[in-house]
């Protein structure tokens, strides 16, 4: 009895000690970056402003109200504006007398536990797409870019972005989590404070990305990668890069093709873990500010771009020269 009380004990301290082990000072001189996911309009309040994001990680740590008025030196009136446009906005609630946000806080304590906990998954996604190389590669030589690169050259883009990420994602939420995006203030989108680690080269947590540069009526001009960070110079000039373009018989096969001859394999990969990630998601205590459903968009980002680094250090996927693919689709095909 003696050894279950112990265990008892030092898990609720464990637990007390995961939630609340960062200063508010410490919070003031971290880097914070906000990410939306999915959704073309997002909140109707720029958190990244008026250190706003600050205000909400510190709510997540538990530190009090008057404490982060005071250190934010925010008026009464002022505190009271921010918090009635959070709550409108439907990123933050108050339950009792406490505040508590609904978004995503991936600190860098839990980005590192997802990190971790995504190698299970990603290995077993690895395995598969080795397994689906042959057809994977008999699309590619459908396309008029294979004339120009070979399959490995583009391997970055097909194995992560086309088959994992931007030109997958959205059918793996209809199909595995079969529940629209949260609705804010009117407008349905996932959002999150994401914690930088600032001696990072990359992104953080070295995650993988879709970004356009460039949309008209006819193509669109992209890039992927995970340095598209301040450092990087000149990362979004598309102009002077090597755009890979896909025309509208090539953007009709990585668009449409290549991810369905891969998406069922990879449902099924998701269906089976599915009691795992519920269970991540409540020993995180993602429970407590988000659905399971936009707990899992984040992680699901960590487990492809886990998934991605495996290829590579595989060298089944070749990193580009400079570690950035940009491409260019056909809009209209």
């Amino acid at each position: 009895m003696k050894t279950l009380i112990f265990v008892l004990v030092a898990t609720i301290m464990a637990n007390y000690s995961f939630q609340n082990n960062k200063t508010l000072e410490k919070i003031l001189d971290s880097s914070l970056r906000v990410y939306q996911i999915s959704g073309y309009r997002g909140p109707k309040i720029d958190i990244k402003q008026d250190s706003l994001a600050q205000f909400l990680t510190a709510l997540h740590y538990n530190i009090p109200l008057s404490e982060i008025e005071n250190e934010l030196k925010w008026s009464t009136e002022t505190t009271k504006k921010n918090i009635n446009a959070l709550i409108e906005n439907k990123l933050l609630t108050k339950k009792g007398n406490y505040y508590q946000p609904t978004l995503g806080i991936l600190t860098l304590e839990r980005g590192n536990l997802l990190e971790e906990k995504s190698q299970k998954v990603a290995n077993e996604i690895a395995d598969s797409i080795c397994n689906w190389l042959p057809k994977i590669k008999d699309i590619h030589k459908q396309t008029n870019i294979s004339q120009q690169y070979d399959f490995h050259e583009l391997s970055l883009f097909y194995l992560s972005n086309v088959i994992l990420d931007n030109f997958q994602i959205q059918r793996m939420e209809e199909e595995f989590l079969n529940k629209e995006r949260p609705l804010r203030n009117g407008s349905r989108y996932y959002l999150a404070i994401v914690e930088d680690n600032q001696a990072n080269k990359t992104e953080p947590f070295g995650i993988y990305g879709n970004r356009g540069l460039l949309w008209n009526d006819s193509i669109g001009v992209c890039v992927y990668g995970n340095k598209r960070i301040k450092s990087n110079v000149g990362w979004d000039n598309y102009e002077t890069k090597n755009i890979h373009v896909f025309d509208k018989n090539d953007t009709q096969l990585i668009t449409q093709k290549m991810p369905e001859i891969f998406f069922q394999c990879l449902l099924d990969i998701l269906n089976k873990n599915k009691p795992y990630f519920e269970a991540t998601y409540h020993d995180l205590y993602f429970d407590k500010e988000v659905s399971f459903e936009e707990f899992f968009i984040f992680w699901y980002h960590f487990i492809y771009t886990e998934t991605t680094d495996i290829l590579i250090a595989k060298n089944i996927v070749e990193k580009p020269q400079n570690e950035m693919f940009y491409y260019q689709i056909a809009v209209n095909f």
